[in-house]
Order: structure tokens, then C-alpha cells, then sequence
């Protein structure tokens, strides 16, 4: 039976096909670009470029939103398209509305994209120690090279080091004064919990370390990395 689509709407697969395809080429220019900004100002490399193609990806699927009749006045694709417009007028040196921060500043700590990694991290030493029963000093030096392989960078931008590692590993409990710190545990053990009742627990070693790569790969961590 052929795939019926709903009048007015794009077909379906061809529509999330060429979607897939425009934001993957993006995707592919922005993994390569360096975090890097340029000496000369002039020349468009580098961060600025980075911040460009960021722009691009988010407009490609605000657009791609908006064939679909359901969109067309949605105010959640507006909220898309209002963040692209702001990434690009930081391109071209803006200072947007959007991205001003009210906050008070703080010094140290780690950034959304900090803590969204160190989870992941935590996570894996985590697994290791729980199921395989390896001591938390081998996981987190076997975790920190895997990532560090994989393109993770350390405090002063190097490769990621076991020595950054043990930190995540000791602030991330649930009587962490930091608030960042006991929410990176519970989400931890929200990603540990449905592995534990996983008929296959602890599956075998090499599965988890095949795993630790693929992880480490992952385009959504791998966008951190910088």
C-alpha cells in the first residue's frame, strides 16, 4: 500500500529526506570549522564562520518547518527563527537582544555544553565501575582517553585528561552543594537506571567499551568538543 499523504502537506519521506540532506551538509561544514577566531577581522574563518553555518542549520529547519501547513503561523518556528536571526547578527558583529545576558556574572563553572559532556563522561566511568567492576581509577583513565580520541578537550583546551575526569566524577553526587553538580548525578543515574533492569546486565566488556566509542563519537557531543 503507497503512503498516502495529506493534501497540502509534502510528501513525507521526500520532505524529511531533503532536510536531512541540507542540514547535514551544513553539519559537515560546521563539525570541520575551528572554534578559532581569526586574527584579521576581515577574513570570515574560523568562529565567525562556525556562528554562520550555526545560523544556517537553524534556518534551514525553521524553513523546512513552514512548508508544513501547521507551521506556517507557528509561534514556536518563530522563536527558531528569531534565535538564527540573532546568531547572525553576531556574525556581523551585533550584539542581539536575544543573547544579552541579565544575569550577575560568576566566575569559574562550566557552560551548558560543559555539563551536557561531563554527564555523558560521568556516565560512562559510572557504567564501568558498576558493571564491569573495574576500579574508578582504570574507568576514568580508559573514559578520558576514549573521549580525549574521539576530539574532547581538557580545562586548557587539550585532550581530555583523567585528571579532569576524577574531578567531574567526585563533584557529580547527590549531596553536591552545586546545583549543577547533583543534577549531573540524577541524570546520570536517570541514563544508568533502565541499563540496570536491562535483561543483559553488564553485557560484556567489549560491548561497553565499543559503546564509550560510539558515545564519544556522537555528532551531539562531538559539537561540544571545542
Amino acid at each position: 500500500m503507497s503512503k498516502v499523504t495529506t493534501p497540502n502537506w509534502p510528501d513525507p519521506t521526500e520532505w524529511a529526506n531533503r532536510l536531512h540532506e541540507r542540514i547535514e551538509e551544513i553539519g559537515a561544514d560546521y563539525l570541520t570549522t575551528s572554534w578559532d577566531a581569526a586574527e584579521d577581522p576581515e577574513v570570515f574563518t574560523g568562529l565567525n564562520l562556525k556562528q554562520a553555518r550555526a545560523a544556517e542549520c537553524l534556518l534551514a529547519v525553521h524553513s523546512a518547518l513552514r512548508e508544513l501547513p501547521q507551521f506556517e503561523k507557528s509561534k514556536g518556528a518563530a522563536v527558531i527563527h528569531d534565535i538564527a536571526g540573532a546568531l547572525g547578527d553576531v556574525v556581523i558583529g551585533g550584539t542581539p537582544r536575544l543573547f544579552t545576558s541579565v544575569m550577575p556574572g560568576k566566575s569559574g563553572g562550566d557552560g551548558i555544553h560543559r555539563q551536557y559532556l561531563t554527564t555523558f563522561v560521568v556516565w560512562a566511568v559510572r557504567f564501568m565501575v558498576e558493571a564491569h567492576c573495574w576500579t574508578e581509577k582504570q574507568a576514568v583513565r580508559v573514559v578520558a582517553q576514549k573521549f580525549a580520541a574521539a576530539g574532547a578537550t581538557g580545562r586548557k583546551g587539550g585532550p581530555l585528561g583523567a585528571s579532569t575526569v576524577q574531578d567531574w566524577c567526585n563533584k557529580a553526587n547527590a549531596f553536591a552543594d552545586n546545583n549543577d553538580h547533583a543534577r549531573i548525578h540524577r541524570e546520570v543515574e536517570g541514563h544508568m537506571a533502565p541499563m540496570r533492569r536491562n535483561p543483559n546486565w553488564p553485557g560484556e566488556v567489549e560491548e561497553a567499551l565499543a559503546w564509550i566509542d560510539r558515545t564519544a563519537s556522537h555528532p551531539l557531543l562531538a559539537t561540544k568538543y571545542g
